[in-house]
């Protein structure tokens, strides 16, 4: 049995501060188990580095760069999770304070949903088939040209108003050496930030009509921002199928990793199994936890139902290859 721990974030610029958070999680979970999850979204205002200018930026904090995985939503990490076995791996998804809003620990009926707090005891985390876990890592303040920061953000505009010489004086500080390409990565991206701030300002102040040239800058920048944002904030709403090498693999919502169908189907039927015999023997506290309690089951059964109804509706038509295909309810 072993614990996975994904270290989800945005990361815009990933930094010591990360690397920091990043050390921590090694010392508790181990090296081998460790993953850092970012996304390639890039919007101008709050997250304008691609995935691998951030994976070159965590490279040069001392990172290992196969640790360093591309996702498409990093509080989800498909990516990661879909390679793992349920049945014997406790997932946990370590994120920072600021970022611990994006996961509900409580279903809309009052039960616990699939991510739970990190429990005091390591001995009370369950497998990725039931449970995962949020894990808070600390907050790390350190000084970037002198000054007091804990945040990207606080690096983002700490770049964009200092000199030519306070931002060598930076990027030393970020990673250590002044590297000059990721200075030309920072030029070059935040001074399209810089641009769209100043933008922004003069809208607040009125100063821009509506008519103005620079309206269609600011709502690009804006529907790339919002749309960044859902794709982070997304929950996962629907069961998928994907079409691999080896054949189909189901994965349920909820990030309770990727199953074949008999796999899947053999899971289902353990819980029920195990339900029957607390019901037998009386443990009726225990069976209803686990009907109820356990949105596991029910994502996984919903999983089989939904990939039961596509394949009808699919017929003999083939799927390519690795391509990722949402198990929708029917109307």
């Amino acid at each position: 049995m072993k614990t996975i721990a994904i270290y989800a974030g945005r990361f815009h610029p990933f930094h010591k501060g990360h690397k920091a958070s990043y050390d921590f999680l090694v010392k508790q979970f181990g090296a081998d188990n460790v993953y850092i999850a970012t996304s390639n979204a890039q919007a101008p205002l709050t997250s304008p580095f691609s995935f691998e200018e951030k994976k070159q930026m965590a490279e040069l904090t001392g990172i290992p760069v196969d640790k360093v995985i591309q996702t498409k939503n990093p509080y989800q990490a498909q990516e990661i999770t879909k390679k793992l076995d349920p049945t014997e791996t406790r997932l946990v998804f370590a994120l920072s304070e600021k970022d611990l809003d994006r996961f509900t620990f409580t279903k809309t009926d009052g039960t616990p949903g699939y991510i739970q707090p990190y429990p005091k005891n390591d001995a009370h985390l369950q497998t990725m088939d039931k449970h995962a876990y949020a894990f808070l890592t600390p907050t790390v303040r350190f000084k970037v040209a002198g000054k007091n920061a804990d945040s990207a953000s606080a690096i983002r505009k700490a770049y964009i108003d200092a000199d030519k010489a306070g931002r060598k004086k930076i990027v030393s500080d970020l990673y250590g050496a002044l590297n000059k390409q990721v200075q030309s990565i920072f030029d070059k991206k935040l001074s399209v930030t810089e641009e769209l701030s100043n933008l922004m300002t003069t809208l607040k102040e009125g100063t821009v009509g509506r008519q103005d040239k620079n309206m269609r800058k600011i709502q690009v920048a804006l529907e790339m921002e919002r749309e960044v944002k859902e794709r982070e904030e997304a929950d996962l709403s629907h069961a998928k199928v994907i079409n691999t090498p080896k054949g189909h693999r189901i994965v349920p919502s909820g990030g309770l990793g990727s199953w074949d169908f008999d796999g899947l189907r053999k899971s289902v039927v353990s819980q029920l199994d195990q339900m029957n015999q607390m019901v037998k023997s009386g443990n009726l506290a225990s069976a209803y936890y686990t009907l109820y309690q356990n949105g596991a089951l029910e994502k996984k059964l919903q999983a089989l139902e939904l990939y039961q109804q596509w394949l009808d509706a699919q017929g003999d038509k083939p799927l390519p290859l690795d391509q990722e295909v949402d198990l929708i309810p029917e109307e």
